[in-house]
């Protein structure tokens, strides 16, 4: 397995847990007051969707698409760690963001980076994308 694949998955789950623990204490009614509900959504919301599902997805499919018959098999790897540390640093604006109120252009940034990160994730990935048995 890629190393990128790796660590895509591993900080997946890392998502999966933090998002996990932050839906619980959504559930569990000690958020407090309204808008820390709201902040603790977006925050759940962020971590499960694009924290969990989009970087496991992205890691799994970097790692089982069809490869290339010449190297590098799986295209540019700079561009590949490029991509996934614009994912991660969008990750990491959208927590501060939700998290700090205050700074209102952190979380829309985070997500632009996020959604960016993610769809030059998929035009890498698109070539490589054939029907079974095509070289």
């Amino acid at each position: 397995m890629p190393r990128l694949s790796v660590w895509m998955l591993r900080l997946s789950l890392l998502a999966l847990l933090a998002g996990a623990a932050v839906g619980a204490l959504l559930l569990s009614g000690l958020a407090g007051p309204a808008r820390h509900t709201l902040q603790l959504r977006d925050l759940h919301l962020t971590l499960m969707l694009f924290g969990w599902l989009v970087q496991f997805v992205l890691g799994v499919a970097y790692w089982i698409l069809p490869r290339y018959a010449s190297l590098p098999e799986r295209g540019s790897a700079r561009l590949a760690w490029t991509t996934f540390g614009l994912f991660e640093a969008g990750m990491v604006l959208s927590a501060a963001g939700v998290a700090d109120p205050s700074q209102q252009t952190l979380a829309p940034a985070g997500r632009l980076l996020l959604v960016g990160a993610t769809l030059m994730f998929a035009v890498m990935l698109f070539p490589r994308i054939k029907p079974f048995g095509t070289p």
